[in-house]
């Protein structure tokens, strides 16, 4: 007598299949809008790497979200409120509705902050009331609410990366980039003066005392910077951040925090020396090469211009903070862990 041939495992039902494909039209839809930015504002091209990014975070997860999907786990807890249910299907609701908005006002009235942030909004709200929704429990029973949490903490990173990507770059540039300007600028001076060196401040050019100025918008403010270190530490903290659901989202709060704070020590200390560099060889020299050969000409170093190098320097040295911060946050709230049973 031959074994039976083992059945095939059951894949998710058409509901949960169609509401996927929904959510990844509205995911290419907001691509497509914040191609714009990525492709028009200076050195942002790291958002090229969000929809990679995003969708290699649910496949890396696929293994512990599909059995919550498919309510092959089950929990402890009781079902979540009903009113909790019922604002989640609201909730999902009204974000089709805004991101519809927005999808309209991109199409007629072109690329701007308010279509971008509606659409990005929508969509991260739809994708995570969707996750809560989407949760089943064994047996066709009622969802477990730790369930419905975790399913959502698991879309946390590929639902919320859209915010960073599009409605923070806008911040950035348009409210937190004058101000991120004066202070780098008033400390940039100070470590001059403390120097010994005369200069004077117009603006955010630093005028030395030969004549000669270096603009902090011309040696890199680091806006741009504190955008690309936020994407990357929420990216890392998503793939490698330990911890229940609570605990990671604490963690990742926490690393999000310290990739802003990086990016600005970071951006300081290169802002100083491409100072301190303009002031002894000249604020063109900035735009040569170590050896002070001009781009273009014979024997242009392939590391390219001092400004250029200083920013993949800083870039450099943020990424291997971020991954040094890894570890220790994970340590963190974690007590000493007594010896193995004998």
């Amino acid at each position: 007598m031959t074994d039976a041939a083992p059945r095939p495992a059951p894949g998710l039902d058409r509901t949960t299949v169609g509401l996927g494909v929904l959510l990844g039209t509205l995911a290419a839809f907001t691509t497509w809008d914040q191609w714009a930015i990525w492709s028009t504002k200076d050195d942002y091209t790291f958002g090229y790497l969000v929809p990679l990014f995003a969708g290699y975070v649910v496949w890396d997860r696929w293994a512990e979200s599909r059995p919550l999907l498919m309510g092959e786990r089950g929990f402890v807890s009781g079902p979540s409120n009903p009113w909790v249910v019922r604002g989640a299907g609201l909730g999902a609701f009204g974000a089709l509705l805004i991101f519809t908005f927005g999808t309209a006002g991109r199409i007629m009235y072109g690329t701007g902050p308010a279509p971008t942030v509606l659409m990005a909004g929508g969509l991260t709200t739809f994708a995570l009331c969707l996750a809560f929704l989407s949760a089943r429990g064994p047996d066709d029973t009622a969802p477990a609410a730790t369930a419905r949490w975790r399913l959502t903490g698991l879309v946390l990173f590929p639902a919320s990366i859209w915010l960073i990507s599009g409605p923070f770059l806008y911040l950035v540039d348009n409210r937190i980039k004058l101000e991120l300007l004066s202070n780098v600028t008033e400390l940039v001076s100070g470590f001059l003066r403390a120097a010994d060196q005369t200069i004077r401040v117009s603006g955010n050019t630093i005028i030395f005392a030969n004549g000669d100025a270096v603009g902090v918008a011309d040696a890199c403010s680091g806006i741009r910077s504190l955008s690309a270190c936020v994407f990357a530490g929420a990216f890392l903290a998503a793939l490698f951040l330990e911890g229940g659901p609570v605990g990671r989202l604490l963690r990742g709060a926490a690393m999000l925090v310290l990739s802003a704070g990086v990016a600005l020590l970071l951006n300081i200390g290169r802002n100083t020396y491409l100072a301190f560099h303009a002031l002894q060889h000249g604020s063109k020299s900035l735009d040569a090469d170590l050896a002070g050969i001009p781009h273009g000409q014979p024997g242009f170093s392939a590391l390219g211009t001092v400004h250029d190098l200083a920013g993949n320097v800083a870039m450099g040295l943020a990424l291997l903070l971020l991954l040094c911060l890894l570890p220790l946050l994970n340590r963190l709230g974690r007590g000493e862990r007594g010896p193995p049973p004998a």
